[in-house]
């Protein structure tokens, strides 16, 4: 009996770690990977769920609507050579965001000759008033600096769904190209 429970357990995690990723081509700087069953968000969808002034380049969502992989950019002045400091900036900006961060990892890394600041981790935000629970998001964030632009890309899930979801998120960030 436990040998059939490990199984199914490995199985069901190796179903949602071999999720077939496929190319999307958003723009002639931006190319990403995402699983074949993400679809695009509805622009209602972004507005309900994501607070921002500047509707993302793209946001995506697998179909129970509890994992997101998004890609956002902004003007900013930020230099190829500021790539550290930029990332001591967003880690500030990520501790003041949550009531509670868990770096898993973070640093710098190079994807398809590109230099990005990543951060993977675990957050907490409390609730405001009783009518709200804790969120607990597993979160992996990459910047990547292209031509005076600041490239976001972020996956995001619910924290209980870390577990089926981390590799996959790993997989996706490891894919991403992004041109001078």
């Amino acid at each position: 009996m436990k040998k059939a429970a490990l199984f199914l357990l490995g199985f069901g995690l190796l179903s949602f770690s071999s999720e077939k990723l496929v190319k999307v081509k958003l723009n002639d700087k931006v190319t990403i990977y995402i699983p074949r069953s993400f679809t695009p968000m509805s622009k209602q969808d972004m507005e309900l769920r994501y607070e921002s002034y500047r509707i993302p380049m793209a946001l995506y969502s697998d179909p129970s609507r509890m994992v997101d992989f998004g890609v956002n950019r902004s003007y900013s002045r930020w230099q190829p050579e500021d790539i550290e400091m930029m990332g001591e900036f967003y880690e500030a900006s990520l501790m003041e965001l949550y009531d509670k961060v868990t770096f898993i990892n973070k640093g710098l890394k190079e994807v398809n000759g590109h230099q990005f600041v990543f951060f993977e981790f675990q957050s907490i935000v409390n609730p405001e008033n009783e009518f709200q629970d804790k969120a607990k998001k597993y979160t992996y964030l990459m910047y990547g600096l292209s031509e005076g632009t600041t490239y976001l890309f972020n996956f995001t899930c619910d924290l209980h769904l870390q577990n089926e979801w981390q590799v996959v998120a790993n997989d996706i960030m490891n894919q991403i190209k992004l041109k001078d």
